[in-house]
C-alpha cells in the first residue's frame, strides 16, 4: 500500500507543477494551456492507482467494502475506439 500511495503523491506533485507552470492570462481571468500528451501519463497512472483503491476489498474492523461493479471510471483526452 506505500508504492500505492507514494506513487499517487509522485504523480499528483508532478501534473500539479505542470499545470502550474503552465497558467496563462493571471488576470483576473486565468487558464491552463498545455500539451495533452505532457499529462496523459501522470493522469493514467493516477486513474490507475485510484481504480486500484476503488477496487480493493478488505475484511475485518477496519476493512473496507469494494464498490459496485459497474463503477466506470472516464478516460482524459480519450482517443478513436476507446469509451470516455
Amino acid at each position: 500500500m506505500d508504492g500505492l500511495r507514494n506513487q499517487l503523491v509522485r504523480n499528483y506533485n508532478s501534473l500539479v507543477r505542470k499545470l502550474n507552470s503552465n497558467i496563462k492570462d493571471e488576470s483576473w481571468d486565468p487558464h491552463v494551456l498545455i500539451d495533452v500528451d505532457s499529462i496523459q501519463n501522470e493522469l493514467d497512472s493516477l486513474r490507475s492507482c485510484i481504480v486500484t483503491l476503488a477496487f480493493t476489498y478488505m475484511e475485518g474492523e477496519h476493512g473496507w467494502k469494494s464498490m459496485d461493479d459497474d463503477t466506470k471510471f472516464v478516460l482524459f483526452n480519450p482517443q478513436e475506439g476507446e469509451e470516455d
